[in-house]
């Protein structure tokens, strides 16, 4: 039980009292360190009882004392779990760490053998109870080793427009030993390295090389010598970026009587990557394309999202994912425009007596927006003469011209009116 192994504790934290105040009874003594002793225990058990748990987690097998030339080819089992018994405070503490799993290979020929697991903990409150499994079957081979490549492996990609030219690691083989079946499998030895957004050459000095088959299979109890490389992976920029204008490709015209008074384009330049050449085949005047827009009898502003058409391996280089495509704003308003019209003029306020002989029509010319000058019959303009306090006789009175809404009057033909003022016979 757990107490006896606490026993030496107890004793030397109880023994001086005991002797000193019963030096003369030593059967005293003795029953009260008994006592003494035993009423520790009762109460450390009570307050830190001893558990038997299977411990959470599994133990990795040690191969140990291997007979030379040999090697562990397979087993039946890699880990194993414990049945503990400990104090309660120490089992909540342990970890795979406090346990050694070993199998000792000691004294065996090549083949398949069964044979016992031992564990321990290096806690000394802890007792293993139980090992599961308890006993398993392990294949020793012939070891053999071998010289292999060592293959450089690339994860990920380089940074758009940048790819990898070529890669070499030093030393450019290893050693792999174990095994004979094992080794047999081996193809090459992989130095992986990670390309993954990287846009220059990368080094590194450290890289580990894992024992792999022609398929690329990791083998796994094979030993490789050296257990690192140093790799080498050029990268060269492909692709390379510049700025374009955008030319809207605008189809059809706006309904008569409108014109396109402005083009608005959001954003106006763009970046596009692609390689060399292809950036070299974009004119750099015209610059790229839009897909077409139709105005055909448009008659307020047309607003359309629009993407560009892009020579074949170019790409716009837009801050989200994909090509963000061009807004374009063609703005359309009426045209402005002059129309002439004859006007027959309406004399007033003729004296008492006075009649005023009928007047020619009057050309008057409006400006304004075609439209609007399209809808304007003669009879919708007001041309206005007034003779308040003429005599009879010949005049030149100026016209007052009221144009309907939308226009103004540029000009008439005459400036000023000739009016007979004659008496009334």
């Amino acid at each position: 039980m757990n107490w006896i192994r606490r026993l030496p504790g107890a004793l030397s934290f109880f023994v001086r009292g005991a002797f000193t105040s019963v030096i003369g009874n030593v059967s005293l003594a003795v029953l009260s360190v008994a006592l003494a002793v035993s009423l520790w225990v009762y109460v450390t058990d009570r307050e830190n009882p001893t558990e038997v748990q299977t411990f959470n987690g599994s133990i990795a097998l040690k191969f140990v004392n291997v007979p030379s030339g040999l090697d562990v080819a397979n087993a039946s089992e890699t880990t194993v779990t414990l049945r503990v018994e400990a104090p309660k405070n120490e089992i909540s503490k342990l970890r795979p760490g406090d346990f050694d799993a070993s199998v000792n290979m000691g004294g065996f020929a090549s083949g398949q053998v069964t044979v016992s697991v031992d564990a321990t903990s290096s806690n000394s409150q802890v007792n293993v109870l139980d090992v599961v499994p308890p006993r398993i079957d392990v294949t020793l081979e012939s070891r053999r080793e071998k010289e292999v490549p060592v293959r450089v492996t690339t994860i990920g990609e380089p940074q758009q427009g940048f790819a990898a030219t070529g890669q070499s690691a030093e030393p450019g083989t290893a050693s792999v030993s174990g095994p004979e079946s094992l080794v047999a499998l081996v193809d090459y030895v992989a130095a992986e390295v990670i390309l993954t957004g990287e846009r220059a050459d990368v080094t590194e000095d450290r890289v580990e090389l894992k024992p792999r088959d022609a398929h690329g299979g990791e083998i796994s109890r094979v030993t490789v010598n050296p257990v690192t490389t140093s790799v080498h992976v050029g990268i060269d920029q492909r692709d390379f970026t510049r700025t374009f204008v955008v030319s809207p490709v605008i189809t059809g015209a706006p309904a008569g009587g409108y014109n396109v008074t402005d083009v608005n384009l959001d954003p106006g330049i763009v970046s596009v990557t692609a390689t060399l050449d292809v950036l070299q085949s974009i004119d750099a005047v015209r610059g790229i394309s839009t897909e077409e827009i139709s105005i055909a009898d448009s008659r307020s502003d047309v607003v359309r999202p629009v993407n560009l058409i892009l020579p074949a391996g170019a790409r716009q280089l837009a801050a989200g994912a994909g090509a963000t495509p061009v807004r374009v704003t063609i703005s359309i308003r009426p045209a402005k425009g002059e129309q002439s019209f004859r006007v027959a003029p309406q004399i007033r306020n003729a004296g008492a007596g006075l009649a005023a002989t009928p007047a020619d029509a009057v050309t008057v010319t409006l400006a304004g927006d075609v439209p609007t000058l399209q809808t304007i019959t003669p009879e919708s303009i007001a041309v206005i003469v007034d003779v308040q306090g003429l005599p009879a006789g010949l005049h030149s009175v100026p016209m007052e011209i009221t144009p309907p809404a939308g226009t103004t009057v540029v000009r008439s033909d005459p400036a000023e009116l000739g009016i007979a003022l004659v008496e009334r016979q």
